[in-house]
């Protein structure tokens, strides 16, 4: 089944108004305070609209507060660069020229625009003047928080970006340099803050939900695979109760005997199924071959079985038919490989501590943005920042010397004497018209939109920056009253490779500074939901548009009723009622995602060996440099910082 097919199975499904009551549509569930602790319910609760806080009536917004349509895809923060795009950014005269100038503007307020305005200062004595434009209301980029409610009850999560990363042995670099000076030591947090066996003492570990449309009834069994996704999280990752759960998964699970038994065998039997091939043969076809096409293929595996699975890549953005196979061995750690004599370099990613903050990576963000801004925040580490607000009235303070313009989008960048002039937009493509200039310019926006609004740049080189197309990305962030029928349950993580939402995820149990994770059922918690988009057989960047367009194409109401009628038929027989238990909902919605990774599958220029693109897009352009995670090949925060240091470096 597309995923085209099952929106349109959402919404179909749903048309009964007796239906959406008894779920809770008939709710306002954008906003809810929390009261003395707990969160209030029945004819106390607020009521407010989606896109609105508790605090909506303070001069100043507060951003990670607000719930309904965020992440990019509210129409502020898209409207005028679409409007470029479809060539019908049409504004009614000139730019109104704005009275500063500035030694340096960054194009784009994510890690990577404000890692280079942090190594700009740092190179140049902290006193230059600096101006960040991000077409956001927040900043971070794909690195923002969202929180519900208030106080010791507060939950945080990440809206996009989650995780970063040190390698073993990591000592120097750019990120490294700039972690160290934010105060983060990776290892130490993924040591003293994460509780990896919090959810295991609760009898909690990975399930997985059968829908009744793709498999025939509805039922959640434990999954008896062990743990592959966020597995620096969770301990242990085999389950100890492993044989019980294969006992009834081969009892229960409502597969065929053959899907059943091929599911097993790929998890257990050590078959070499690429017999009388070399290593380096071996290597090069899965790398040449989808995984899909493995199992199917070499592993003889029913085509069930790569249903059962399909969901366990989407945290890349793509599916089984999109991965290579020697990546879901190498980057995911999917089975079937056992019996392959791979050497050990081929065996896992490289090695290293993972971490993932409550808020994702915003923390990364936001220490910075207290480091460049003065006043905008008075924690100095990330155990002193986890619970304080952003004073948004700071950002664009005129007395910084860095200063941070929200809901400003850039529309031209140019070269010209003495230094780079910028045209920009405040307020959307409705909104001003504004220009300013600086000596120098970092694009730290993404690879695809820098030919529209720098147009200067050489034919080839805006070839190769059109190359990068992200990926889509839809991660719902669903607050609740408490986590009682996950606990019944006995899931923390839920795979639901037929559903509308893929992968559900508790919140995650890492504690720091004053937060403290949900520490019982009865307590307030957050559930991720991610939806993966996929078009089986279409090349990876079609899919990718195709999945761009239905993302934007979809109204929060259909995206509300999908949470409630999955959450409610996944756990309903463990007592979850979705119009009680459901208190928020913020839909973050990334049209433009994760950066695009290259694959054998789809990339000609691994086979013939030419340069990959990103190092012709990056080229810098006069007094215009370009840093994002686009101009470094690939999708980690840790390279995203990277490529600010070398983009400043380039300016000298």
């Amino acid at each position: 089944m597309t995923t085209s097919q099952r929106t349109e199975k959402g919404r179909k499904d749903m048309k009964s108004s007796d239906r959406d009551l008894g779920m809770g549509m008939g709710m306002p569930i954008a906003r809810r305070d929390f009261l003395n602790g707990a969160l209030m319910s029945g004819a106390a609760l607020s009521g407010l609209v989606p896109g609105t806080s508790a605090r909506a009536a303070d001069p100043m917004p507060y951003p990670p507060a607000l719930t309904g349509m965020r992440g990019s895809g509210y129409p502020t923060a898209y409207s005028t660069g679409h409007a470029l795009r479809d060539h019908v950014f049409m504004p009614t005269g000139a730019p109104q020229e704005t009275a500063d100038s500035y030694d340096l503007i960054v194009v784009g307020g994510g890690i990577s625009g404000l890692a280079a305005a942090w190594f700009y200062q740092q190179r140049h004595g902290g006193s230059k003047r600096v101006l960040i434009l991000d077409n956001h209301d927040d900043f971070g980029g794909h690195a923002k928080r969202n929180e519900f409610g208030e106080g010791a009850s507060m939950r945080l999560s990440n809206a996009g970006s989650f995780n970063i990363f040190a390698e073993d042995g990591e000592t120097g670099g750019a990120h490294a340099d700039l972690y160290r000076a934010l105060g983060i030591d990776i290892g130490k947090l993924a040591a003293e803050t994460v509780d990896p066996g919090f959810y295991h003492r609760h009898g909690m570990g990975q399930g997985v939900f059968f829908d009744r449309e793709t498999f025939g009834r509805d039922v959640l069994l434990p999954d008896p695979a062990p743990w592959t996704d966020f597995t620096y999280l969770y301990a242990p990752t085999t389950p100890a109760d492993a044989e019980a759960r294969w006992a009834r998964f081969m009892a229960d699970a409502p597969l065929s005997p053959r899907a059943r038994a091929d599911v097993h065998r790929l998890y257990h039997a050590a078959t070499d199924y690429m017999a009388g091939m070399t290593v380096e043969e071996k290597v090069r076809r899965l790398d040449t071959m989808s995984y899909a096409d493995y199992l199917t293929g070499p592993a003889g595996c029913d085509p069930m079985v790569v249903t059962y699975l399909r969901d366990r890549t989407f945290g890349s953005g793509r599916g089984l038919h999109s991965t290579t196979a020697l990546s879901a061995h190498q980057r995911f750690g999917l089975p079937g490989f056992a019996g392959l004599g791979l050497p050990a370099a081929y065996e896992t990613d490289e090695a290293g501590t993972s971490y993932h903050f409550p808020e994702g990576n915003a923390t990364v963000a936001r220490l910075l943005v207290g480091r460049l801004i003065p006043g905008a925040l008075k924690g100095r580490t990330a155990e002193g920042v986890m619970l304080e607000r952003v004073d948004y009235s700071r950002l664009d303070d005129a007395a910084n010397a860095t200063r941070l313009r929200l809901n400003s989008t850039a529309v031209h960048v140019a070269n010209v004497p003495g230094g780079v002039e910028v045209h920009y937009t405040r307020g959307g493509v409705a909104g001003q018209f504004l220009k300013t200039r600086a000596r120098q310019c970092v694009l730290a926006c993404w690879n695809y939109v820098i030919p529209y609004i720098c147009p200067e740049l050489p034919a080839e080189q805006r070839e190769a920056l059109s190359y990068n197309v992200k990926t889509p990305n839809l991660w719902v962030n669903v607050w609740l009253n408490n986590w009682r029928a996950f606990h019944k349950a006995g899931t923390c993580y839920m795979n639901a490779p037929g559903s509308y939402y893929a992968s559900l995820i508790l919140e995650q149990p890492v504690s720091i500074g004053g937060y403290r994770h949900s520490q019982t059922p009865d307590d307030p918690t957050v559930l991720t939901m991610l939806h993966g988009f996929e078009t089986p057989g279409l090349p990876i960047k079609d899919q990718f548009r195709i999945g761009r367009a239905e993302l934007y194409a979809t109204s929060f109401e259909t995206f509300e009723r999908n949470t409630r009628e999955q959450l409610g038929r996944a756990l309903g027989p463990y007592g979850f009622d979705p119009a009680r238990d459901i208190a928020g909902l913020t839909v973050n919605r990334w049209g433009h995602g994760y950066s695009y990774w290259y694959s054998a599958l789809y990339d000609d220029f691994l086979k013939t060996g030419a340069p990959p693109p990103h190092l012709l897009a990056r080229r810098p352009c006069g007094a215009i440099a370009i840093a994002n995670t686009d101009s470094g090949g690939t999708d980690t925060t840790e390279l995203a910082i990277d490529m600010a240091a070398r983009a400043i470096a380039e300016l000298g």
